[in-house]
């Protein structure tokens, strides 16, 4: 199949605006940022191959990359493993370093979660997606969406307060 003009322009202005931001949601949701990016862009291809034009792009990309990465894990049995590593900082009071550190509680607060928790938090606050965005994305109800924000915020408090005690 031929890809018309109109999602050549679609996919450059994606990769222009939102392509950052994607790999990041998907690398947060899955905890693996190097298979993100490679999830994106298989996901790019795919949207290029003509198979489907989604109406929202971005949000489309991202869910389809979360699947990627999920299928990853499924043929190299990698699932479950943590991907962050310990660290020692040598000036704990460095304003990056205190940045890395909460971006590393945040990423463990996020493993933690249920897989559909942890994709529908990361779609909400991160990708900034709206409940009926992501209800229309990942084909579930809004109240589904809602629920699971729900549950997740709860369980990403209790996690992040243990953390900080």
């Amino acid at each position: 199949m031929t890809v018309s003009a109109a999602t050549r322009e679609r996919v450059a202005a994606f990769l222009d605006s939102d392509y950052a931001r994607v790999v990041g949601t998907v690398a947060l949701a899955t905890g693996d940022r190097e298979r993100a990016e490679d999830a994106v862009q298989d996901a790019i291809v795919k949207t290029l191959s003509g198979d489907t034009e989604p109406e929202n792009l971005s949000g489309w990309i991202t869910v389809v990359a979360i699947n990627y990465v999920k299928q990853a894990w499924r043929r190299t049995d990698a699932q479950g493993r943590a991907y962050v590593r310990s660290a020692t900082w040598e000036d704990e009071s460095d304003t990056e370093s205190d940045q890395i550190l909460d971006t590393i509680t945040i990423r463990e607060a996020l493993e933690n979660l249920p897989e559909r928790q942890r994709i529908v938090v990361t779609l909400h606050y991160l990708d900034g997606l709206t409940v009926a965005q992501i209800a229309q994305t990942l084909d579930i109800t809004s109240g589904t969406v809602k629920t699971q924000l729900s549950r997740g915020r709860g369980s990403l408090a209790k996690f992040l307060k243990t953390e900080a005690a």
